[in-house]
């Protein structure tokens, strides 16, 4: 065969797929961006996140603000799901559920996400967030809805 009748690359299935052959992190921009937010590890159905919290993350009481640690826990899940999903598809949060076990201060914090029920329509997942030693800091569930999703190389909405 020659080059001008070679066989197109075969269709990604799922998002796991392209975040992997990515050279970009798929929690980049916006949100991450502002949290400071990293992909550390991905399989499919698990994803775990990570990021360094300083006095930026801090509520007046020198703790790092529950809603910080919530966004870091549900972005974990909502990108497990996705590395199950198949590309054409997303997920949104329609209920989230979270546990704060301990105070965290400062440091690393981590959050892997797992994916437990893929439904046709809703998807179940759960999140350990834990410090630098291990201790659990929150545990958190969520139910999200399986919608359409942009194209995965669209990086503005219309």
């Amino acid at each position: 065969m020659t080059e001008e009748m070679a066989e197109p690359a075969p269709a990604e299935r799922t998002w796991l797929e392209i975040f992997k052959r990515s050279d970009r992190s798929p929690a980049g921009g916006g949100w991450a961006d502002l949290l400071g937010a990293q992909v550390v590890e991905m399989e499919e159905g698990r994803a775990v996140l990570e990021m360094d919290c300083g006095p930026q993350h801090r509520h007046n009481g020198g703790i790092v603000q529950g809603g910080i640690i919530t966004a870091l826990a549900d972005a974990s899940m909502g990108m497990a799901l996705m590395t199950a999903q198949s590309v054409g598809k997303a997920n949104t949060t329609i209920e989230l559920k979270i546990n704060f076990l301990r105070p965290h201060v400062a440091g690393i914090l981590r959050a892997e996400g797992r994916a437990v029920k893929m439904g046709r329509t809703v998807l179940y997942s759960d999140s350990v967030v834990t410090n630098a030693e291990g201790k659990i800091v929150a545990k958190a569930t969520s139910s999200c809805l399986q919608i359409d999703s942009l194209p995965p190389r669209c990086k503005e909405t219309p």
